[in-house]
């Protein structure tokens, strides 16, 4: 269950670029209360467009804080944040690209072709978007932190996906969803991964031999939106 403050549905925003994501922000931070703003919820499956709104949370209801694999292409990697009252927060780095443009990940992603995002995104619309509409698969490994580590991993994912980073170009190897997510978790934990060939698989393997990652939770067609 993703805990939203209620608003209206947001305008198309950015309309050059592909809707399901945009730059976030953070309105507000008092005593640990963040609400943040342009997080992704529902998808309309009609029209194909998503709502965008925003998200409270306390940083003292943080439960767990898992780094996530999606499947297709070379695959992906993300953040997610799981609260004590449901919401389910997903961080994540994206090539931002424009409407109707496919991503290459080898050439266009590696020579300065697709700007950066930031994504916020409730993990139900994540599911439904890569399981439900895309026929992909994703799983969610837990990170084995102390509870210091996990708050301020949830602290340097929200500074980051809310800074200003215009100008900066999404790179599948040097900045990328799996390098971004490296270096949320080198602030919140001062362990520097170094990782040769940086892509999602790699990292994932690399973090489950350090031990930092517990048995993943998996989902596919088969169970992505059971109660």
């Amino acid at each position: 269950m993703d805990v939203a403050v209620p608003g209206p549905v947001v305008a198309e925003t950015y309309p050059t670029y592909e809707q399901d994501r945009k730059p976030g922000k953070q309105l507000s931070n008092v005593n640990g209360v963040r609400v943040l703003d342009v997080v992704r919820f529902e998808r309309d499956a009609k029209s194909n467009t998503y709502r965008w709104g925003q998200l409270k949370i306390e940083d003292a209801a943080l439960e767990e804080v898992y780094f996530g694999f999606r499947s297709a292409s070379v695959g992906h990697n993300y953040l997610m944040f799981a609260f004590k009252d449901g919401a389910k927060l997903v961080v994540e780095v994206l090539p931002w690209k424009k409407k109707g443009e496919k991503f290459d990940p080898i050439v266009a992603g590696t020579t300065g072709k697709y700007d950066l995002v930031w994504n916020m995104v409730s993990f139900d619309s994540f599911l439904e978007s890569a399981v439900g509409s895309q026929g992909l698969y994703v799983d969610i490994y837990p990170m084995k932190l102390s509870r210091e580590e996990k708050l301020r991993m949830l602290d340097a994912a929200i500074a980051e996906a809310t800074r200003d980073y215009s100008g900066e170009k999404y790179n599948t190897f040097t900045n990328s969803c799996s390098s971004n997510a490296l270096k949320v978790f080198a602030k919140a934990t001062g362990h520097h991964l170094l990782v040769g060939r940086m892509l999602p698989s790699v990292v994932i393997k690399h973090l489950k031999l350090r031990g930092f990652l517990g048995e993943p939770l998996h989902y596919d067609a088969s169970n992505w939106n059971r109660p």
